[in-house]
């Protein structure tokens, strides 16, 4: 017994552990980290709530209700304040919260359902994408006006920004599209792999990680120059797609007002087909030239991903609950971690020592030691 005790405890030295459990809402949806390095804000879109935690001392610093399936989440850089997406169209909203008394300050009613954004550094703007539509907008923060749009093909699920570019991966087009951070001019448009959720950039190595969950009835990505996915799973863009390409600013139908913007709530069922993240795994391209060098097939359906320090690792965490590493040299999965429950969203930590990683159907925020390699 003794023997095999000690065993297990060599087995797991190296392996990614759970070294906190912090509780949340039900449906988490995005985190954002405080201008102080220590305070998490968690948006949960089924439980309609942002939770707020004390990273320093893993205590919960309040509850604060929000509108509708809150999407998004920014702090303000110079006040004790956070903007956060929230609502349904057509009341859909971007509320400015308070931190000191925990109310709406200012409530902003920019076009479309924004449903992710990214920060533009050193600018007054942001990069917003809108639920259930093919567009990227520029808003402007101080007072969520709309400067410019483009359309990029699909409902864009994640957003990464370099010195040289912008860039989006997007559903429907199954692509990483670039963008020009001059006049948001749409450069280049490069097959992913099916259903792109996760994104993000080695700008020392010149390299961008995409992660693909797959889908039932997918070839694999690397058979065919494009994907050839089930006409049950991939529905045309709607007509707002098509008005957006001719400059007009029409907000999202009625009819997206259900819409997930990040898709699947729970992880899979343990009698789900073998098949439902079919072709799923990791887009490597080339920054330069927006060309893929390289598909790693994974399981489980990627969703989220982060880059090791030393860019020689991913963390992917997978709708099938389970958190995967990834040697980047030999391509191969070299641990596993089960999570509990379906990842909502998930951060690295700003020196890439931990991860954090809400999930979306157990109420709690995990934080996480990478392990050997990492």
């Amino acid at each position: 017994m003794l023997f095999v005790a000690l065993a297990a405890a060599c087995a797991r030295v190296g392996a990614p552990q759970v070294t906190g459990r912090l509780r949340i809402g039900l449906g988490a949806s995005a985190l954002a980290l405080g201008p102080d390095g220590h305070s998490l804000a968690v948006a949960c879109k089924r439980s309609n709530d942002v939770w707020l935690l004390d990273l320093s001392s893993g205590a919960g610093l309040g509850r604060i209700d929000t509108g509708a399936r809150p999407r998004a989440l920014l702090f303000h850089q110079e006040k004790p304040a956070f903007y956060v997406a929230e609502g349904l169209s057509p009341n859909a909203s971007v509320a400015l919260i308070n931190l000191t008394d925990q109310r709406v300050a200012r409530r902003f009613r920019p076009q479309g359902l924004v449903s992710r954004w990214l920060e533009l550094p050193q600018q007054d703007r942001l990069l917003a994408a809108r639920l259930g539509e093919p567009l990227l907008g520029v808003y402007r923060l101080k007072d969520w006006h709309l400067v410019k749009t483009v359309a990029v093909g699909g409902e864009v699920t994640a957003l990464a920004a370099d010195k040289e570019a912008w860039w989006a991966a997007t559903r429907e087009a199954d692509s990483l599209a670039r963008l020009s951070p001059r006049d948001l001019s749409l450069q280049a448009v490069a097959l992913a792999g099916p259903e792109p959720r996760g994104l993000v950039l080695d700008s020392s190595a010149g390299l961008a990680f995409v992660a693909c969950q797959g889908r039932v009835g997918e070839a694999a990505p690397l058979m065919l120059p494009t994907p050839a996915p089930t006409q049950e799973v991939l529905s045309p863009l709607s007509e707002t797609a098509d008005a957006a390409e001719e400059g007009d600013d029409t907000t999202v139908t009625a009819g997206a007002d259900t819409a997930d913007d990040d898709g699947d709530d729970g992880a899979a069922a343990p009698n789900a087909a073998v098949d439902r993240y079919a072709g799923g795994g990791v887009a490597v391209f080339s920054l330069q030239d927006t060309r893929r060098l390289d598909y790693i097939e994974l399981p489980g359906g990627p969703t989220h991903v982060a880059l090791s320090p030393d860019g020689r690792h991913l963390a992917l965490a997978c709708a099938d609950g389970q958190l995967r590493m990834l040697d980047l040299d030999s391509r191969k999965v070299s641990q596993i971690l089960r999570l509990g429950g379906a990842p909502g969203a998930m951060m690295a930590s700003p020196d890439g020592k931990e991860l954090w990683i809400a999930l979306s159907d157990a109420k709690q925020l995990l934080r996480v030691k990478p392990g050997l390699g990492w």
